[in-house]
């Protein structure tokens, strides 16, 4: 990766200026949040009954936006954080990949509810990297073998006796199947569909994965069920504290045991998990 350009680095020194929210901020800031949304809606839908009563919605909506500007401001290292893990393509900047992370740090400030008992980092990670994901997705539109697999087939068809012609014109098939495929190219004979449309993506969207394994309400009364040091170690191994998944050596580090204990106490606690009946997301 390059080196940060001057911009950047004035950049990322004004972002370190702003505090970072403990727990408590961040739930008062998203309730002013969400009321100042509630009261912008019903200004513009009329449901005030009087001149007071606007007035009072205009101050929640300009509490709500202010409350927004810092919730975000607070939060820009964090998608610093997740950009700077990213390889960035040949067409692309590590600045690029930070303005778009930005724009999925203010999707995740808006809809993200401080009541469900999780900090906004576990959040605003999937929408940060979603953000990101999707930017590198348009200028990487290309899928590629890998490189080791790729060359091993070349060489087998330098070293092959193409002297047949049915084993030549297999060999022909086999050289256009390493080729890098394009997903706009169309394939189905009447060239209505390209692979966009048949390649599934690999990435739920944020709310599928919170809705998933970071359901909060089932999560929260999952680690409260846990012994605090096993607790611990499960806030650590997925990260739901501040995003970032750790191995089971590093959370040994972290609570003084080994590696297999720390995945031995693990893998007990998602067990019990997956066997309470209480925590299934359909009851």
């Amino acid at each position: 990766m390059n080196a940060p350009s001057n911009t950047l680095n004035i950049y990322l020194n004004d972002i370190g200026n702003h505090d970072l929210l403990t727990k408590a901020d961040e739930v008062e800031l998203a309730e002013q949040i969400r009321l100042g949304k509630e009261a912008s809606e019903r200004m513009e839908a009329g449901e005030y009954r009087d001149l007071q009563e606007l007035k009072r919605l205009e101050r929640s909506t300009k509490k709500g936006l202010r409350a927004k500007e810092r919730f975000i401001l607070s939060n820009l290292r964090l998608v610093v954080s997740v950009a700077k893990k990213y390889p960035v393509p040949g067409s692309l900047s590590l600045e690029d990949l930070i303005q778009e992370g930005n724009i999925g740090l203010e999707h995740a400030v808006e809809k993200f509810d401080g009541r469900k008992g999780f900090k906004f980092s576990t959040y605003g990670t999937f929408w940060i990297r979603q953000a990101i994901n999707r930017l590198i997705d348009q200028h990487s539109n290309l899928i590629r073998i890998p490189a080791d697999t790729h060359s091993a087939l070349r060489r087998q068809l330098r070293e092959a006796d193409v002297s047949s012609p049915e084993l030549s014109q297999e060999m022909r098939r086999i050289n256009a199947l390493t080729r890098v495929a394009s997903l706009d190219v169309p394939i189905d004979t009447d060239g209505g569909k390209d692979m966009h449309a048949v390649v599934p993506s690999l990435d739920p969207s944020p709310d599928d994965l919170v809705n998933e394994w970071h359901n909060q309400e089932l999560v929260a009364r999952a680690l409260n069920k846990m012994k605090p040091k096993v607790r611990e170690m499960v806030r650590y191994r997925f990260g739901l504290d501040d995003g970032v998944e750790k191995t089971f050596r590093e959370i040994g580090d972290l609570v003084g045991v080994s590696a297999e204990s720390a995945r031995r106490a693990v893998s007990k606690a998602l067990a019990s998990i997956a066997a309470d009946k209480s925590l299934d997301p359909a009851s």
